[in-house]
């Protein structure tokens, strides 16, 4: 697999940013979408979202844990099922630093195409988020998803408590992914957006989700199926959290 190689200038900003860590802050969390029965989208071609996004984790696993000495932990490291809430509970168990939820967009018009990046709100940015937020949160299962309706008092508290002390972090952090994968990719850049993503919810520490490409177009399909393209996107999430850390956020 190529290895990104940062510049000698930013490696010295990033080493020192590093240097202040504790070792409880070197963990990151990188969530593989779907996985065994939920199978989450599927392209025209027949390629799954549940193995290109555990290809992509994989890849981006062996990055951080090299360039960075990084512990990477995966809330799933195989084709098996794995709960929304305990995604966020291995999170939180590990005490990790930073989540990352890495996904491949899926759409009804096929031409729909390009990369972006989510962090959590209880309000979707606009009706297009809300629909794909109600499509991840329901999936298979179709599991409740967080309406920002509800009056269950408990469930804002929470929400509260976990989340929304990261916000700023977690808006920063989707806007240096953001601008990698449309670096690196060439594909539309379809921006930064807030969603209510049942997987964001309840992590304590700085969050995002990223959609990498839509399965559901054919060229993109192929290109997220491919070894090359997928470890650009493994490439791009490292060189945005390179630049997250940089900043001391």
């Amino acid at each position: 697999m190529k290895i990104f190689r940062i510049g000698a200038a930013a490696g010295l900003l990033l080493a020192a940013a590093l240097a202040a860590q504790t070792p409880a802050e070197r963990i990151v969390v990188i969530d593989p979408g779907h996985g065994g029965l939920e199978t989450g989208a599927k392209g025209r071609f027949g390629n799954l979202e549940k193995d290109i996004t555990l290809a992509i984790s994989l890849k981006l696993k062996a990055l951080i844990e090299k360039e960075m000495g990084f512990e990477v932990v995966l809330t799933r490291d195989r084709d098996v099922d794995v709960p929304m809430e305990t995604r966020s509970a291995i999170a939180n168990n590990n005490k990790a630093a930073l989540f990352i939820s890495i996904h491949a967009n899926g759409a009804v018009q096929k031409k729909a195409a390009g990369s972006e990046t989510f962090f959590l709100s209880l309000n979707a940015t606009d009706e297009e988020t809300r629909r794909l937020a109600y499509l991840e949160n329901n999936s298979t299962e179709l599991q409740s998803r967080i309406d920002p309706s509800t009056d269950n008092d408990l469930m804002m508290i929470l929400w509260d408590m976990a989340q929304n002390a990261y916000i700023k972090q977690s808006s920063r952090l989707a806007e240096f992914v953001q601008g990698e994968l449309d670096a690196m990719l060439g594909t539309r850049n379809r921006g930064i957006k807030q969603a209510p993503f049942k997987v964001l919810t309840g992590v304590a520490c700085p969050a995002i989700l990223v959609e990498a490409a839509f399965i559901s177009n054919p060229d993109e399909e192929q290109k997220l199926a491919s070894d090359a393209f997928q470890t650009k996107v493994a490439e791009a999430v490292y060189r945005g959290l390179v630049r997250y850390l940089r900043t001391g956020e």
